[in-house]
């Protein structure tokens, strides 16, 4: 856990400090992020959808009736041969027919090498597009459900939050679980796209072979390209600084209620920047992710760690006493998703469609929480059924549009620069919100009203045992 170190240190702090900037970063500016990264997830599965409806379109019948002809090799199919005395057989044999799914003629005729075309028996096929339509609907909707259900009247506290905690699990099995009903009852063959997985682990790049380091000498370019790139290096680094500096900025608004005084960390301040740094580099020399502080999981390891009192009145939510810090629980979780390279025949049975449920529902749940969505919903809302919050109730309904308008289109603006050439502005262009907050805004908007809209989040004078981790972080990863 990362905290604000005392005057009294910062003089022997090293290096540049940058992170003294992150201060002046509010939730101005975490909401159009957040915002942003809603709209690219809530983006790509309905690019995903629209992609699979083109190529399997919707029709009023689904037989094999198909407006494709070709013929189908049935000795590739069953590894038998065809004669006039089994070719009805085979036209019942299931795995035969979704085999030759886009294989279709009105009659059935003997053709060369052992090939036939399929009858119109007048079967109905499943729609490959609906069926993946509704397994990204469903994955989504039964992860916000059991999201959700932490709040509800049912069972206990305990196991509301296991069910809620592991929704998204629970709903990734449910639908590859249905997945595998409808590929049973279709004879065995997959309707839906699976995740591609390779069977050895090497490099994706198949330009590349083998070879897992990326020599930045390999290619023959002008002498001053090697300069010019620390340019876009540098933004890069921008938004994986500001992801790590905003995942403490988070952790320590939490804390802010446990403790009268901010914790103070020792001497190794800054250091987990530093061995991130550290592990970029090696990995982009091998052409592997980069990591950064993560959220929600960072969330959830305080809130895993927190120690509740166990005697208080009833009705009364616990009163957290302290959080046990280890280090243990990371360990274990990293070295059970190295783990997941050997699960690949699992892997290989999750749907796309069902992957893309849950970036559906990240994208939800990112901006669902967020105060810009409020104000957004609430324009929609006749006044009196207001909630009693100070943005709604001593704000001016015009000042709380324009401040809305703004966000959104400074939104707008970096969507419309991350989609053009200039995409490796976008960093830049972050961070200059930081300014215009901090220099532009108090032109149009009072100090009292940037207090409501742009104020720390109100904490409870206790931590919430029941926190959600997504409702508590915007940024869905």
């Amino acid at each position: 856990m990362r905290a604000t170190i005392p005057e009294k240190s910062r003089n022997y702090t090293l290096a540049f400090e940058g992170s003294f900037m992150i201060r002046y970063v509010t939730r101005f500016t975490e909401e159009i992020f957040a915002l942003i990264i809603a709209i690219v997830y809530l983006y790509e599965p309905f690019k995903k959808l629209y992609t699979i409806f083109q190529l399997n379109p919707v029709l009023s019948k689904y037989n094999y009736n198909y407006p494709l002809n070709c013929s189908c090799n049935i000795s590739s199919i069953l590894n038998r041969s065809i004669t006039m005395k089994n070719m009805n057989l085979l036209l019942n044999n299931s795995s035969f027919k979704y085999s030759c799914y886009n294989c279709t003629s009105s009659t059935s005729s003997l053709l060369q090498n052992n090939s036939i075309t399929i009858p119109n028996d007048g079967t109905q096929l499943p729609n490959k597009a609906l069926l993946s339509l509704i397994i990204l609907l469903g994955t989504c909707f039964m992860s916000l459900a059991l999201k959700r259900f932490r709040r509800s009247n049912f069972f206990g506290r305990t196991t509301r939050q296991t069910l809620s905690d592991f929704g998204m699990t629970i709903a990734l099995i449910g639908m590859v679980l249905f997945d595998m009903l409808m590929t049973k009852n279709a004879g065995g063959h997959s309707l839906t796209q699976k995740i591609t997985v390779p069977n050895s682990i090497r490099p994706s790049d198949r330009e590349r072979g083998n070879t897992w380091l990326i020599s930045p000498l390999r290619e023959r370019l002008p002498f001053w390209v090697y300069f010019a790139s620390s340019f876009p290096a540098i933004l890069i680094s921008v938004v994986l600084f500001f992801e790590v500096e905003l995942t403490s900025i988070m952790i320590q608004t939490k804390l802010k209620c446990v403790y009268t005084t901010k914790p103070i960390k020792g001497t190794g301040y800054h250091l987990d920047i530093l061995i991130a740094g550290v592990l970029i580099s090696i990995n982009g020399l091998f052409g592997l992710p980069w990591i950064c502080a993560a959220p929600v999981r960072s969330i959830a390891h305080v809130a895993s760690l927190s120690r509740y009192s166990k005697t208080h009145a009833p009705g009364e939510k616990p009163r957290l006493i302290d959080i046990k810090d280890q280090r243990l629980t990371n360990i274990g979780v990293h070295i059970l998703i190295g783990c997941t390279i050997f699960a690949a025949s699992i892997i290989r049975k999750i749907p796309v469609a069902a992957l893309f449920g849950i970036f559906l529902y990240f994208g939800i749940v990112s901006i669902s929480g967020t105060q810009l969505f409020s104000r957004l919903k609430m324009m929609f809302i006749p006044t009196k059924y207001h909630p009693n919050v100070g943005y709604l109730r001593r704000i001016r309904q015009m000042k709380r549009y324009a401040y809305t308008f703004i966000q959104i289109v400074a939104a707008g603006l970096l969507l419309a620069i991350k989609v053009t050439s200039f995409a490796f502005l976008f960093p830049f262009i972050l961070v200059l919100l930081v300014p215009f907050r901090k220099w532009c805004l108090p032109f149009i908007f009072t100090e009292r009203e940037l207090n409501e809209l742009d104020g720390d989040e109100q904490q409870d004078s206790i931590f919430d045992d029941e926190i959600d981790f997504y409702g508590q972080v915007h940024l869905p990863i």
